[in-house]
């Protein structure tokens, strides 16, 4: 059975977070703080079995969060809900590394060489919703050490926002994404994707704590029915221009 930690706002909407449980530790059945940090934002955390993941759950969530931690070959035979669920308009969270590329899109994790150590330091390169605007350049280390945050990265599919990079500067990676479900009517969800740790628990320090998980949450929400435009291209030789498919605006090659 769902548990739930309610913070709702009086006349205000209010949202459900669904963080899927998965491995049975002490952290990451219930990450310390994590509630704490939805206070006031009327997003109400719930947690949930991964194997008792049901038709209701997906109705009643407009977030759902996926640890790293996780089975993904029970993931993948759950495919068809996911995919249904990011149609209707819910939103996909993942903290992934994936071994087994369980949903079309997604490929299989790989890693940036760890030599230079600077290759670990993670970069934003852009933000347009915000996620990354309460942390410091420093966020992603861990008790000041880099490299657990993320140390690769996978392929984006058509149409996704780089957020940040990974790897030697003049050879980055990806290691989070945003990408919007194409629909017909442009109500898909979105699927925010971090290739490495459990992004709850990031930064470790500063004002606002371990805020990115809420912060996504809040950027996704303010940024419903406006697609972002990237601040700057995402791709190599990609640019943002108009076509005449379902999806009003996407990334498309250009000619050099």
């Amino acid at each position: 059975m769902a548990q739930s930690r309610t913070r709702d706002r009086p006349g205000k909407k209010t949202f459900s977070l669904t963080y899927l449980r998965a491995l049975d530790s002490t952290w990451d059945w219930e990450p310390p703080g994590l509630a704490e940090t939805f206070e006031g934002t009327g997003i109400t955390l719930r947690y949930h079995g991964l194997y008792d993941l049901d038709e209701t759950v997906l109705r009643a969530s407009d977030f759902i969060y996926i640890p790293n931690n996780t089975d993904e070959i029970f993931l993948r035979g759950r495919a068809a809900d996911f995919l249904a669920f990011l149609e209707r308009g819910g939103h996909l969270i993942l903290s992934s590394q994936p071994a087994i590329p369980w949903l079309p899109f997604m490929s299989t994790f790989r890693t940036v060489a760890p030599r230079p150590f600077t290759n670990l330091k993670v970069r934003v390169r852009q933000d347009p919703l915000g996620f990354f605007s309460n942390v410091s350049d420093e966020f992603d280390g861990w008790q000041g050490i880099f490299g657990q945050y993320a140390r690769g990265w996978t392929d984006m599919p058509e149409g996704a926002i780089w957020l940040t990079d990974i790897g030697p500067a003049d050879d980055p990676k990806p290691a989070d994404w945003l990408w919007k479900y194409p629909t017909s009517d442009d109500k898909g969800g979105y699927l925010f994707m971090h290739n490495g740790d459990s992004i709850v628990r990031y930064p470790d320090h500063g004002q606002h704590g371990p805020c990115l998980l809420r912060d996504i949450c809040n950027g996704i929400i303010a940024a419903r029915g406006k697609p972002p435009r990237p601040e700057r291209q995402s791709y190599p030789n990609l640019s943002w221009v108009m076509c005449d498919c379902h999806r009003p605006q996407r990334f498309m090659t250009t000619t050099r």
